[in-house]
């Protein structure tokens, strides 16, 4: 059914809204996450190596504070060992000039800025001088960054890392961890120039985020969770549709039994009619009868007198229940409503009953709602009865492909609403009792839903109908007041 393909689409959209925004909140929190790990990561190492520069910068201040000579810098043996990075060590007296003209450059530049220089930079290898211009002499020091990285404490592996870590100097570059080559829809960097006047180098790290590193796993948990959860809420709502179908046909049900009730009573207000008139008859020639005997029957006068006004009462009770029942009660309650909503809310009790006899339900609808005078409780009883009789009809003729067409058709001051099936039809002989209370062609029925459809129907100033399709089946027509050309 329709209904059915139509709850499983919305069940299917809401699933699918809830993933996506469960996987996005998932996705954004692992993403950051890693970011935060990156970013830990890269202030680390750059912790790492400016503390390894800072030494650089202390060994040469302590050279040109100490001076030692050519002959104890030869047993400079100890701070090799506690910098391992210091690969040697080099003394220059100050009149005289370094033999490479690096050096000599780098001196002068020293000697200008008053600090620590770079000179002979090979940064591919992670070598490099650091030079110092002093008096009475200049000291420089060839280091080695391969060894002033302590490995244990670093925080990115040097082989296997997915983040690049790269030292960089003017357009001289050395590759710490070589990362992975990888593309990724999101893009981790960080570049940040090293606290050293003397060693101004460049760290740079970078890390691409591929889909594979996604929290893939948490996000189907969380569509499992999700679907689990549209299930429940849709058993729940089902569940509770069921209740209100039930408490609502229970309703349908009391109201029947009621209306009923009141057309058995105006069927029989209308068979007693005709015995009582004929009782009155004959009573009141019996006492013009007796009214002509001399002879002393004054009690039997009263006694007659008193069965005409009882019978008289008897006949006004009848007639003023009947009409009351018919009449005057409901069509004060009519009121303007929307036709096809209370068809939709009928057709909604009937559903179960639809797809159980697997019978394909089409509307036919006007493009605007049109609104008619009439009881909403009394409508729905009317349509759920015509309703309820195709159903019935079709379940029994056993048809390959069972529907039921409702068309409603807005007239001038009036609307039709028509019920069609492709039954079997109705018998032509049936025809004109079809509406008689008790008149009814089903071993378990009462005969009194289409009377008392027809009933109900007049009552709000319509009418009911019934004929046989040309094409085949039943068709029911009722015709209702337009609210819209209503002159209240």
């Amino acid at each position: 059914m329709k209904t059915r393909h139509r709850s499983f689409l919305y069940g299917f959209l809401i699933w699918l809204g809830l993933s996506l925004a469960g996987s996005a909140v998932l996705t954004r929190i692992e993403l950051g996450r890693q970011q935060e790990a990156f970013t830990v990561q890269s202030n680390i190492a750059y912790r790492l190596l400016g503390q390894r520069l800072a030494q650089h910068d202390a060994i040469l201040q302590m050279l040109a504070l100490l001076q030692p000579p050519v002959q104890r810098i030869e047993r400079l043996g100890a701070l090799e060992a506690m910098f391992p990075q210091v690969m040697a060590i080099y003394r220059e007296e100050g009149d005289a000039a370094w033999a490479d003209p690096q050096w000599r450059q780098a001196q002068q530049q020293s000697l200008k800025v008053e600090r620590a220089v770079l000179t002979d930079v090979r940064l591919s290898q992670g070598r490099y001088v650091l030079l110092v211009a002093a008096h009475p002499a200049s000291f420089a020091v060839q280091l080695d960054l391969n060894a002033a990285i302590a490995w244990d404490e670093w925080p990115f592996r040097r082989e296997g890392s997915p983040a690049r870590v790269v030292l960089e100097w003017q357009d001289q570059q050395w590759v710490i961890s070589p990362g992975q080559d990888r593309s990724g829809p999101v893009v981790f960097q960080s570049g940040k120039t090293l606290a050293s006047n003397s060693q101004p180098f460049q760290l740079h790290t970078r890390r691409v985020v591929t889909y594979a590193d996604l929290p893939w796993g948490q996000a189907l948990l969380f569509s499992l969770a999700s679907a689990l959860l549209v299930l429940l809420a849709f058993y729940v709502r089902k569940q509770r549709e069921q209740t209100l179908r039930a408490q609502e046909l229970l309703r349908i049900g009391q109201v029947a039994r009621l209306n009923s009730l009141g057309e058995m009573a105006a069927g029989l207000a209308h068979e007693l009619n005709q015995p009582l008139t004929s009782v009155l008859a004959n009573t009141q020639a019996s006492l013009r009868l007796l009214q002509e005997d001399p002879p002393d029957l004054e009690p039997a006068r009263q006694a007659m007198g008193h069965s005409v006004e009882q019978i008289k009462r008897a006949s006004s009770v009848l007639t003023r229940l009947r009409h009351s029942l018919r009449e005057s009660g409901l069509a004060d309650q009519c009121h303007p409503l929307s036709l096809a909503q209370v068809l939709d809310e009928s057709v909604h009790l009937l559903m179960p009953e639809l797809e159980r006899h697997g019978i394909k339900l089409e509307k036919h609808l006007p493009p605007q709602d049109v609104d008619v005078l009439g009881e909403p409780v009394a409508l729905g009883q009317i349509i759920h009865n015509l309703l309820n009789n195709a159903v019935a009809a079709l379940a029994g003729a056993q048809r390959a492909d069972p529907r039921i067409w409702l068309e409603i058709l807005p007239r001038q001051g009036r609307v039709v609403l028509t019920v069609r099936d492709n039954g079997p039809g109705i018998d032509p002989h049936h025809l004109d009792r079809l509406f008689e209370p008790f008149f009814t062609t089903r071993a378990d029925g009462l005969g009194l839903g289409l009377s008392l459809s027809e009933s109900l129907a007049q009552a709000m100033g319509g009418g009911l109908t019934a004929f046989n399709d040309p094409l085949g089946g039943a068709v029911f027509a009722l015709e209702l007041q337009r609210a819209d050309d209503n002159p209240s």
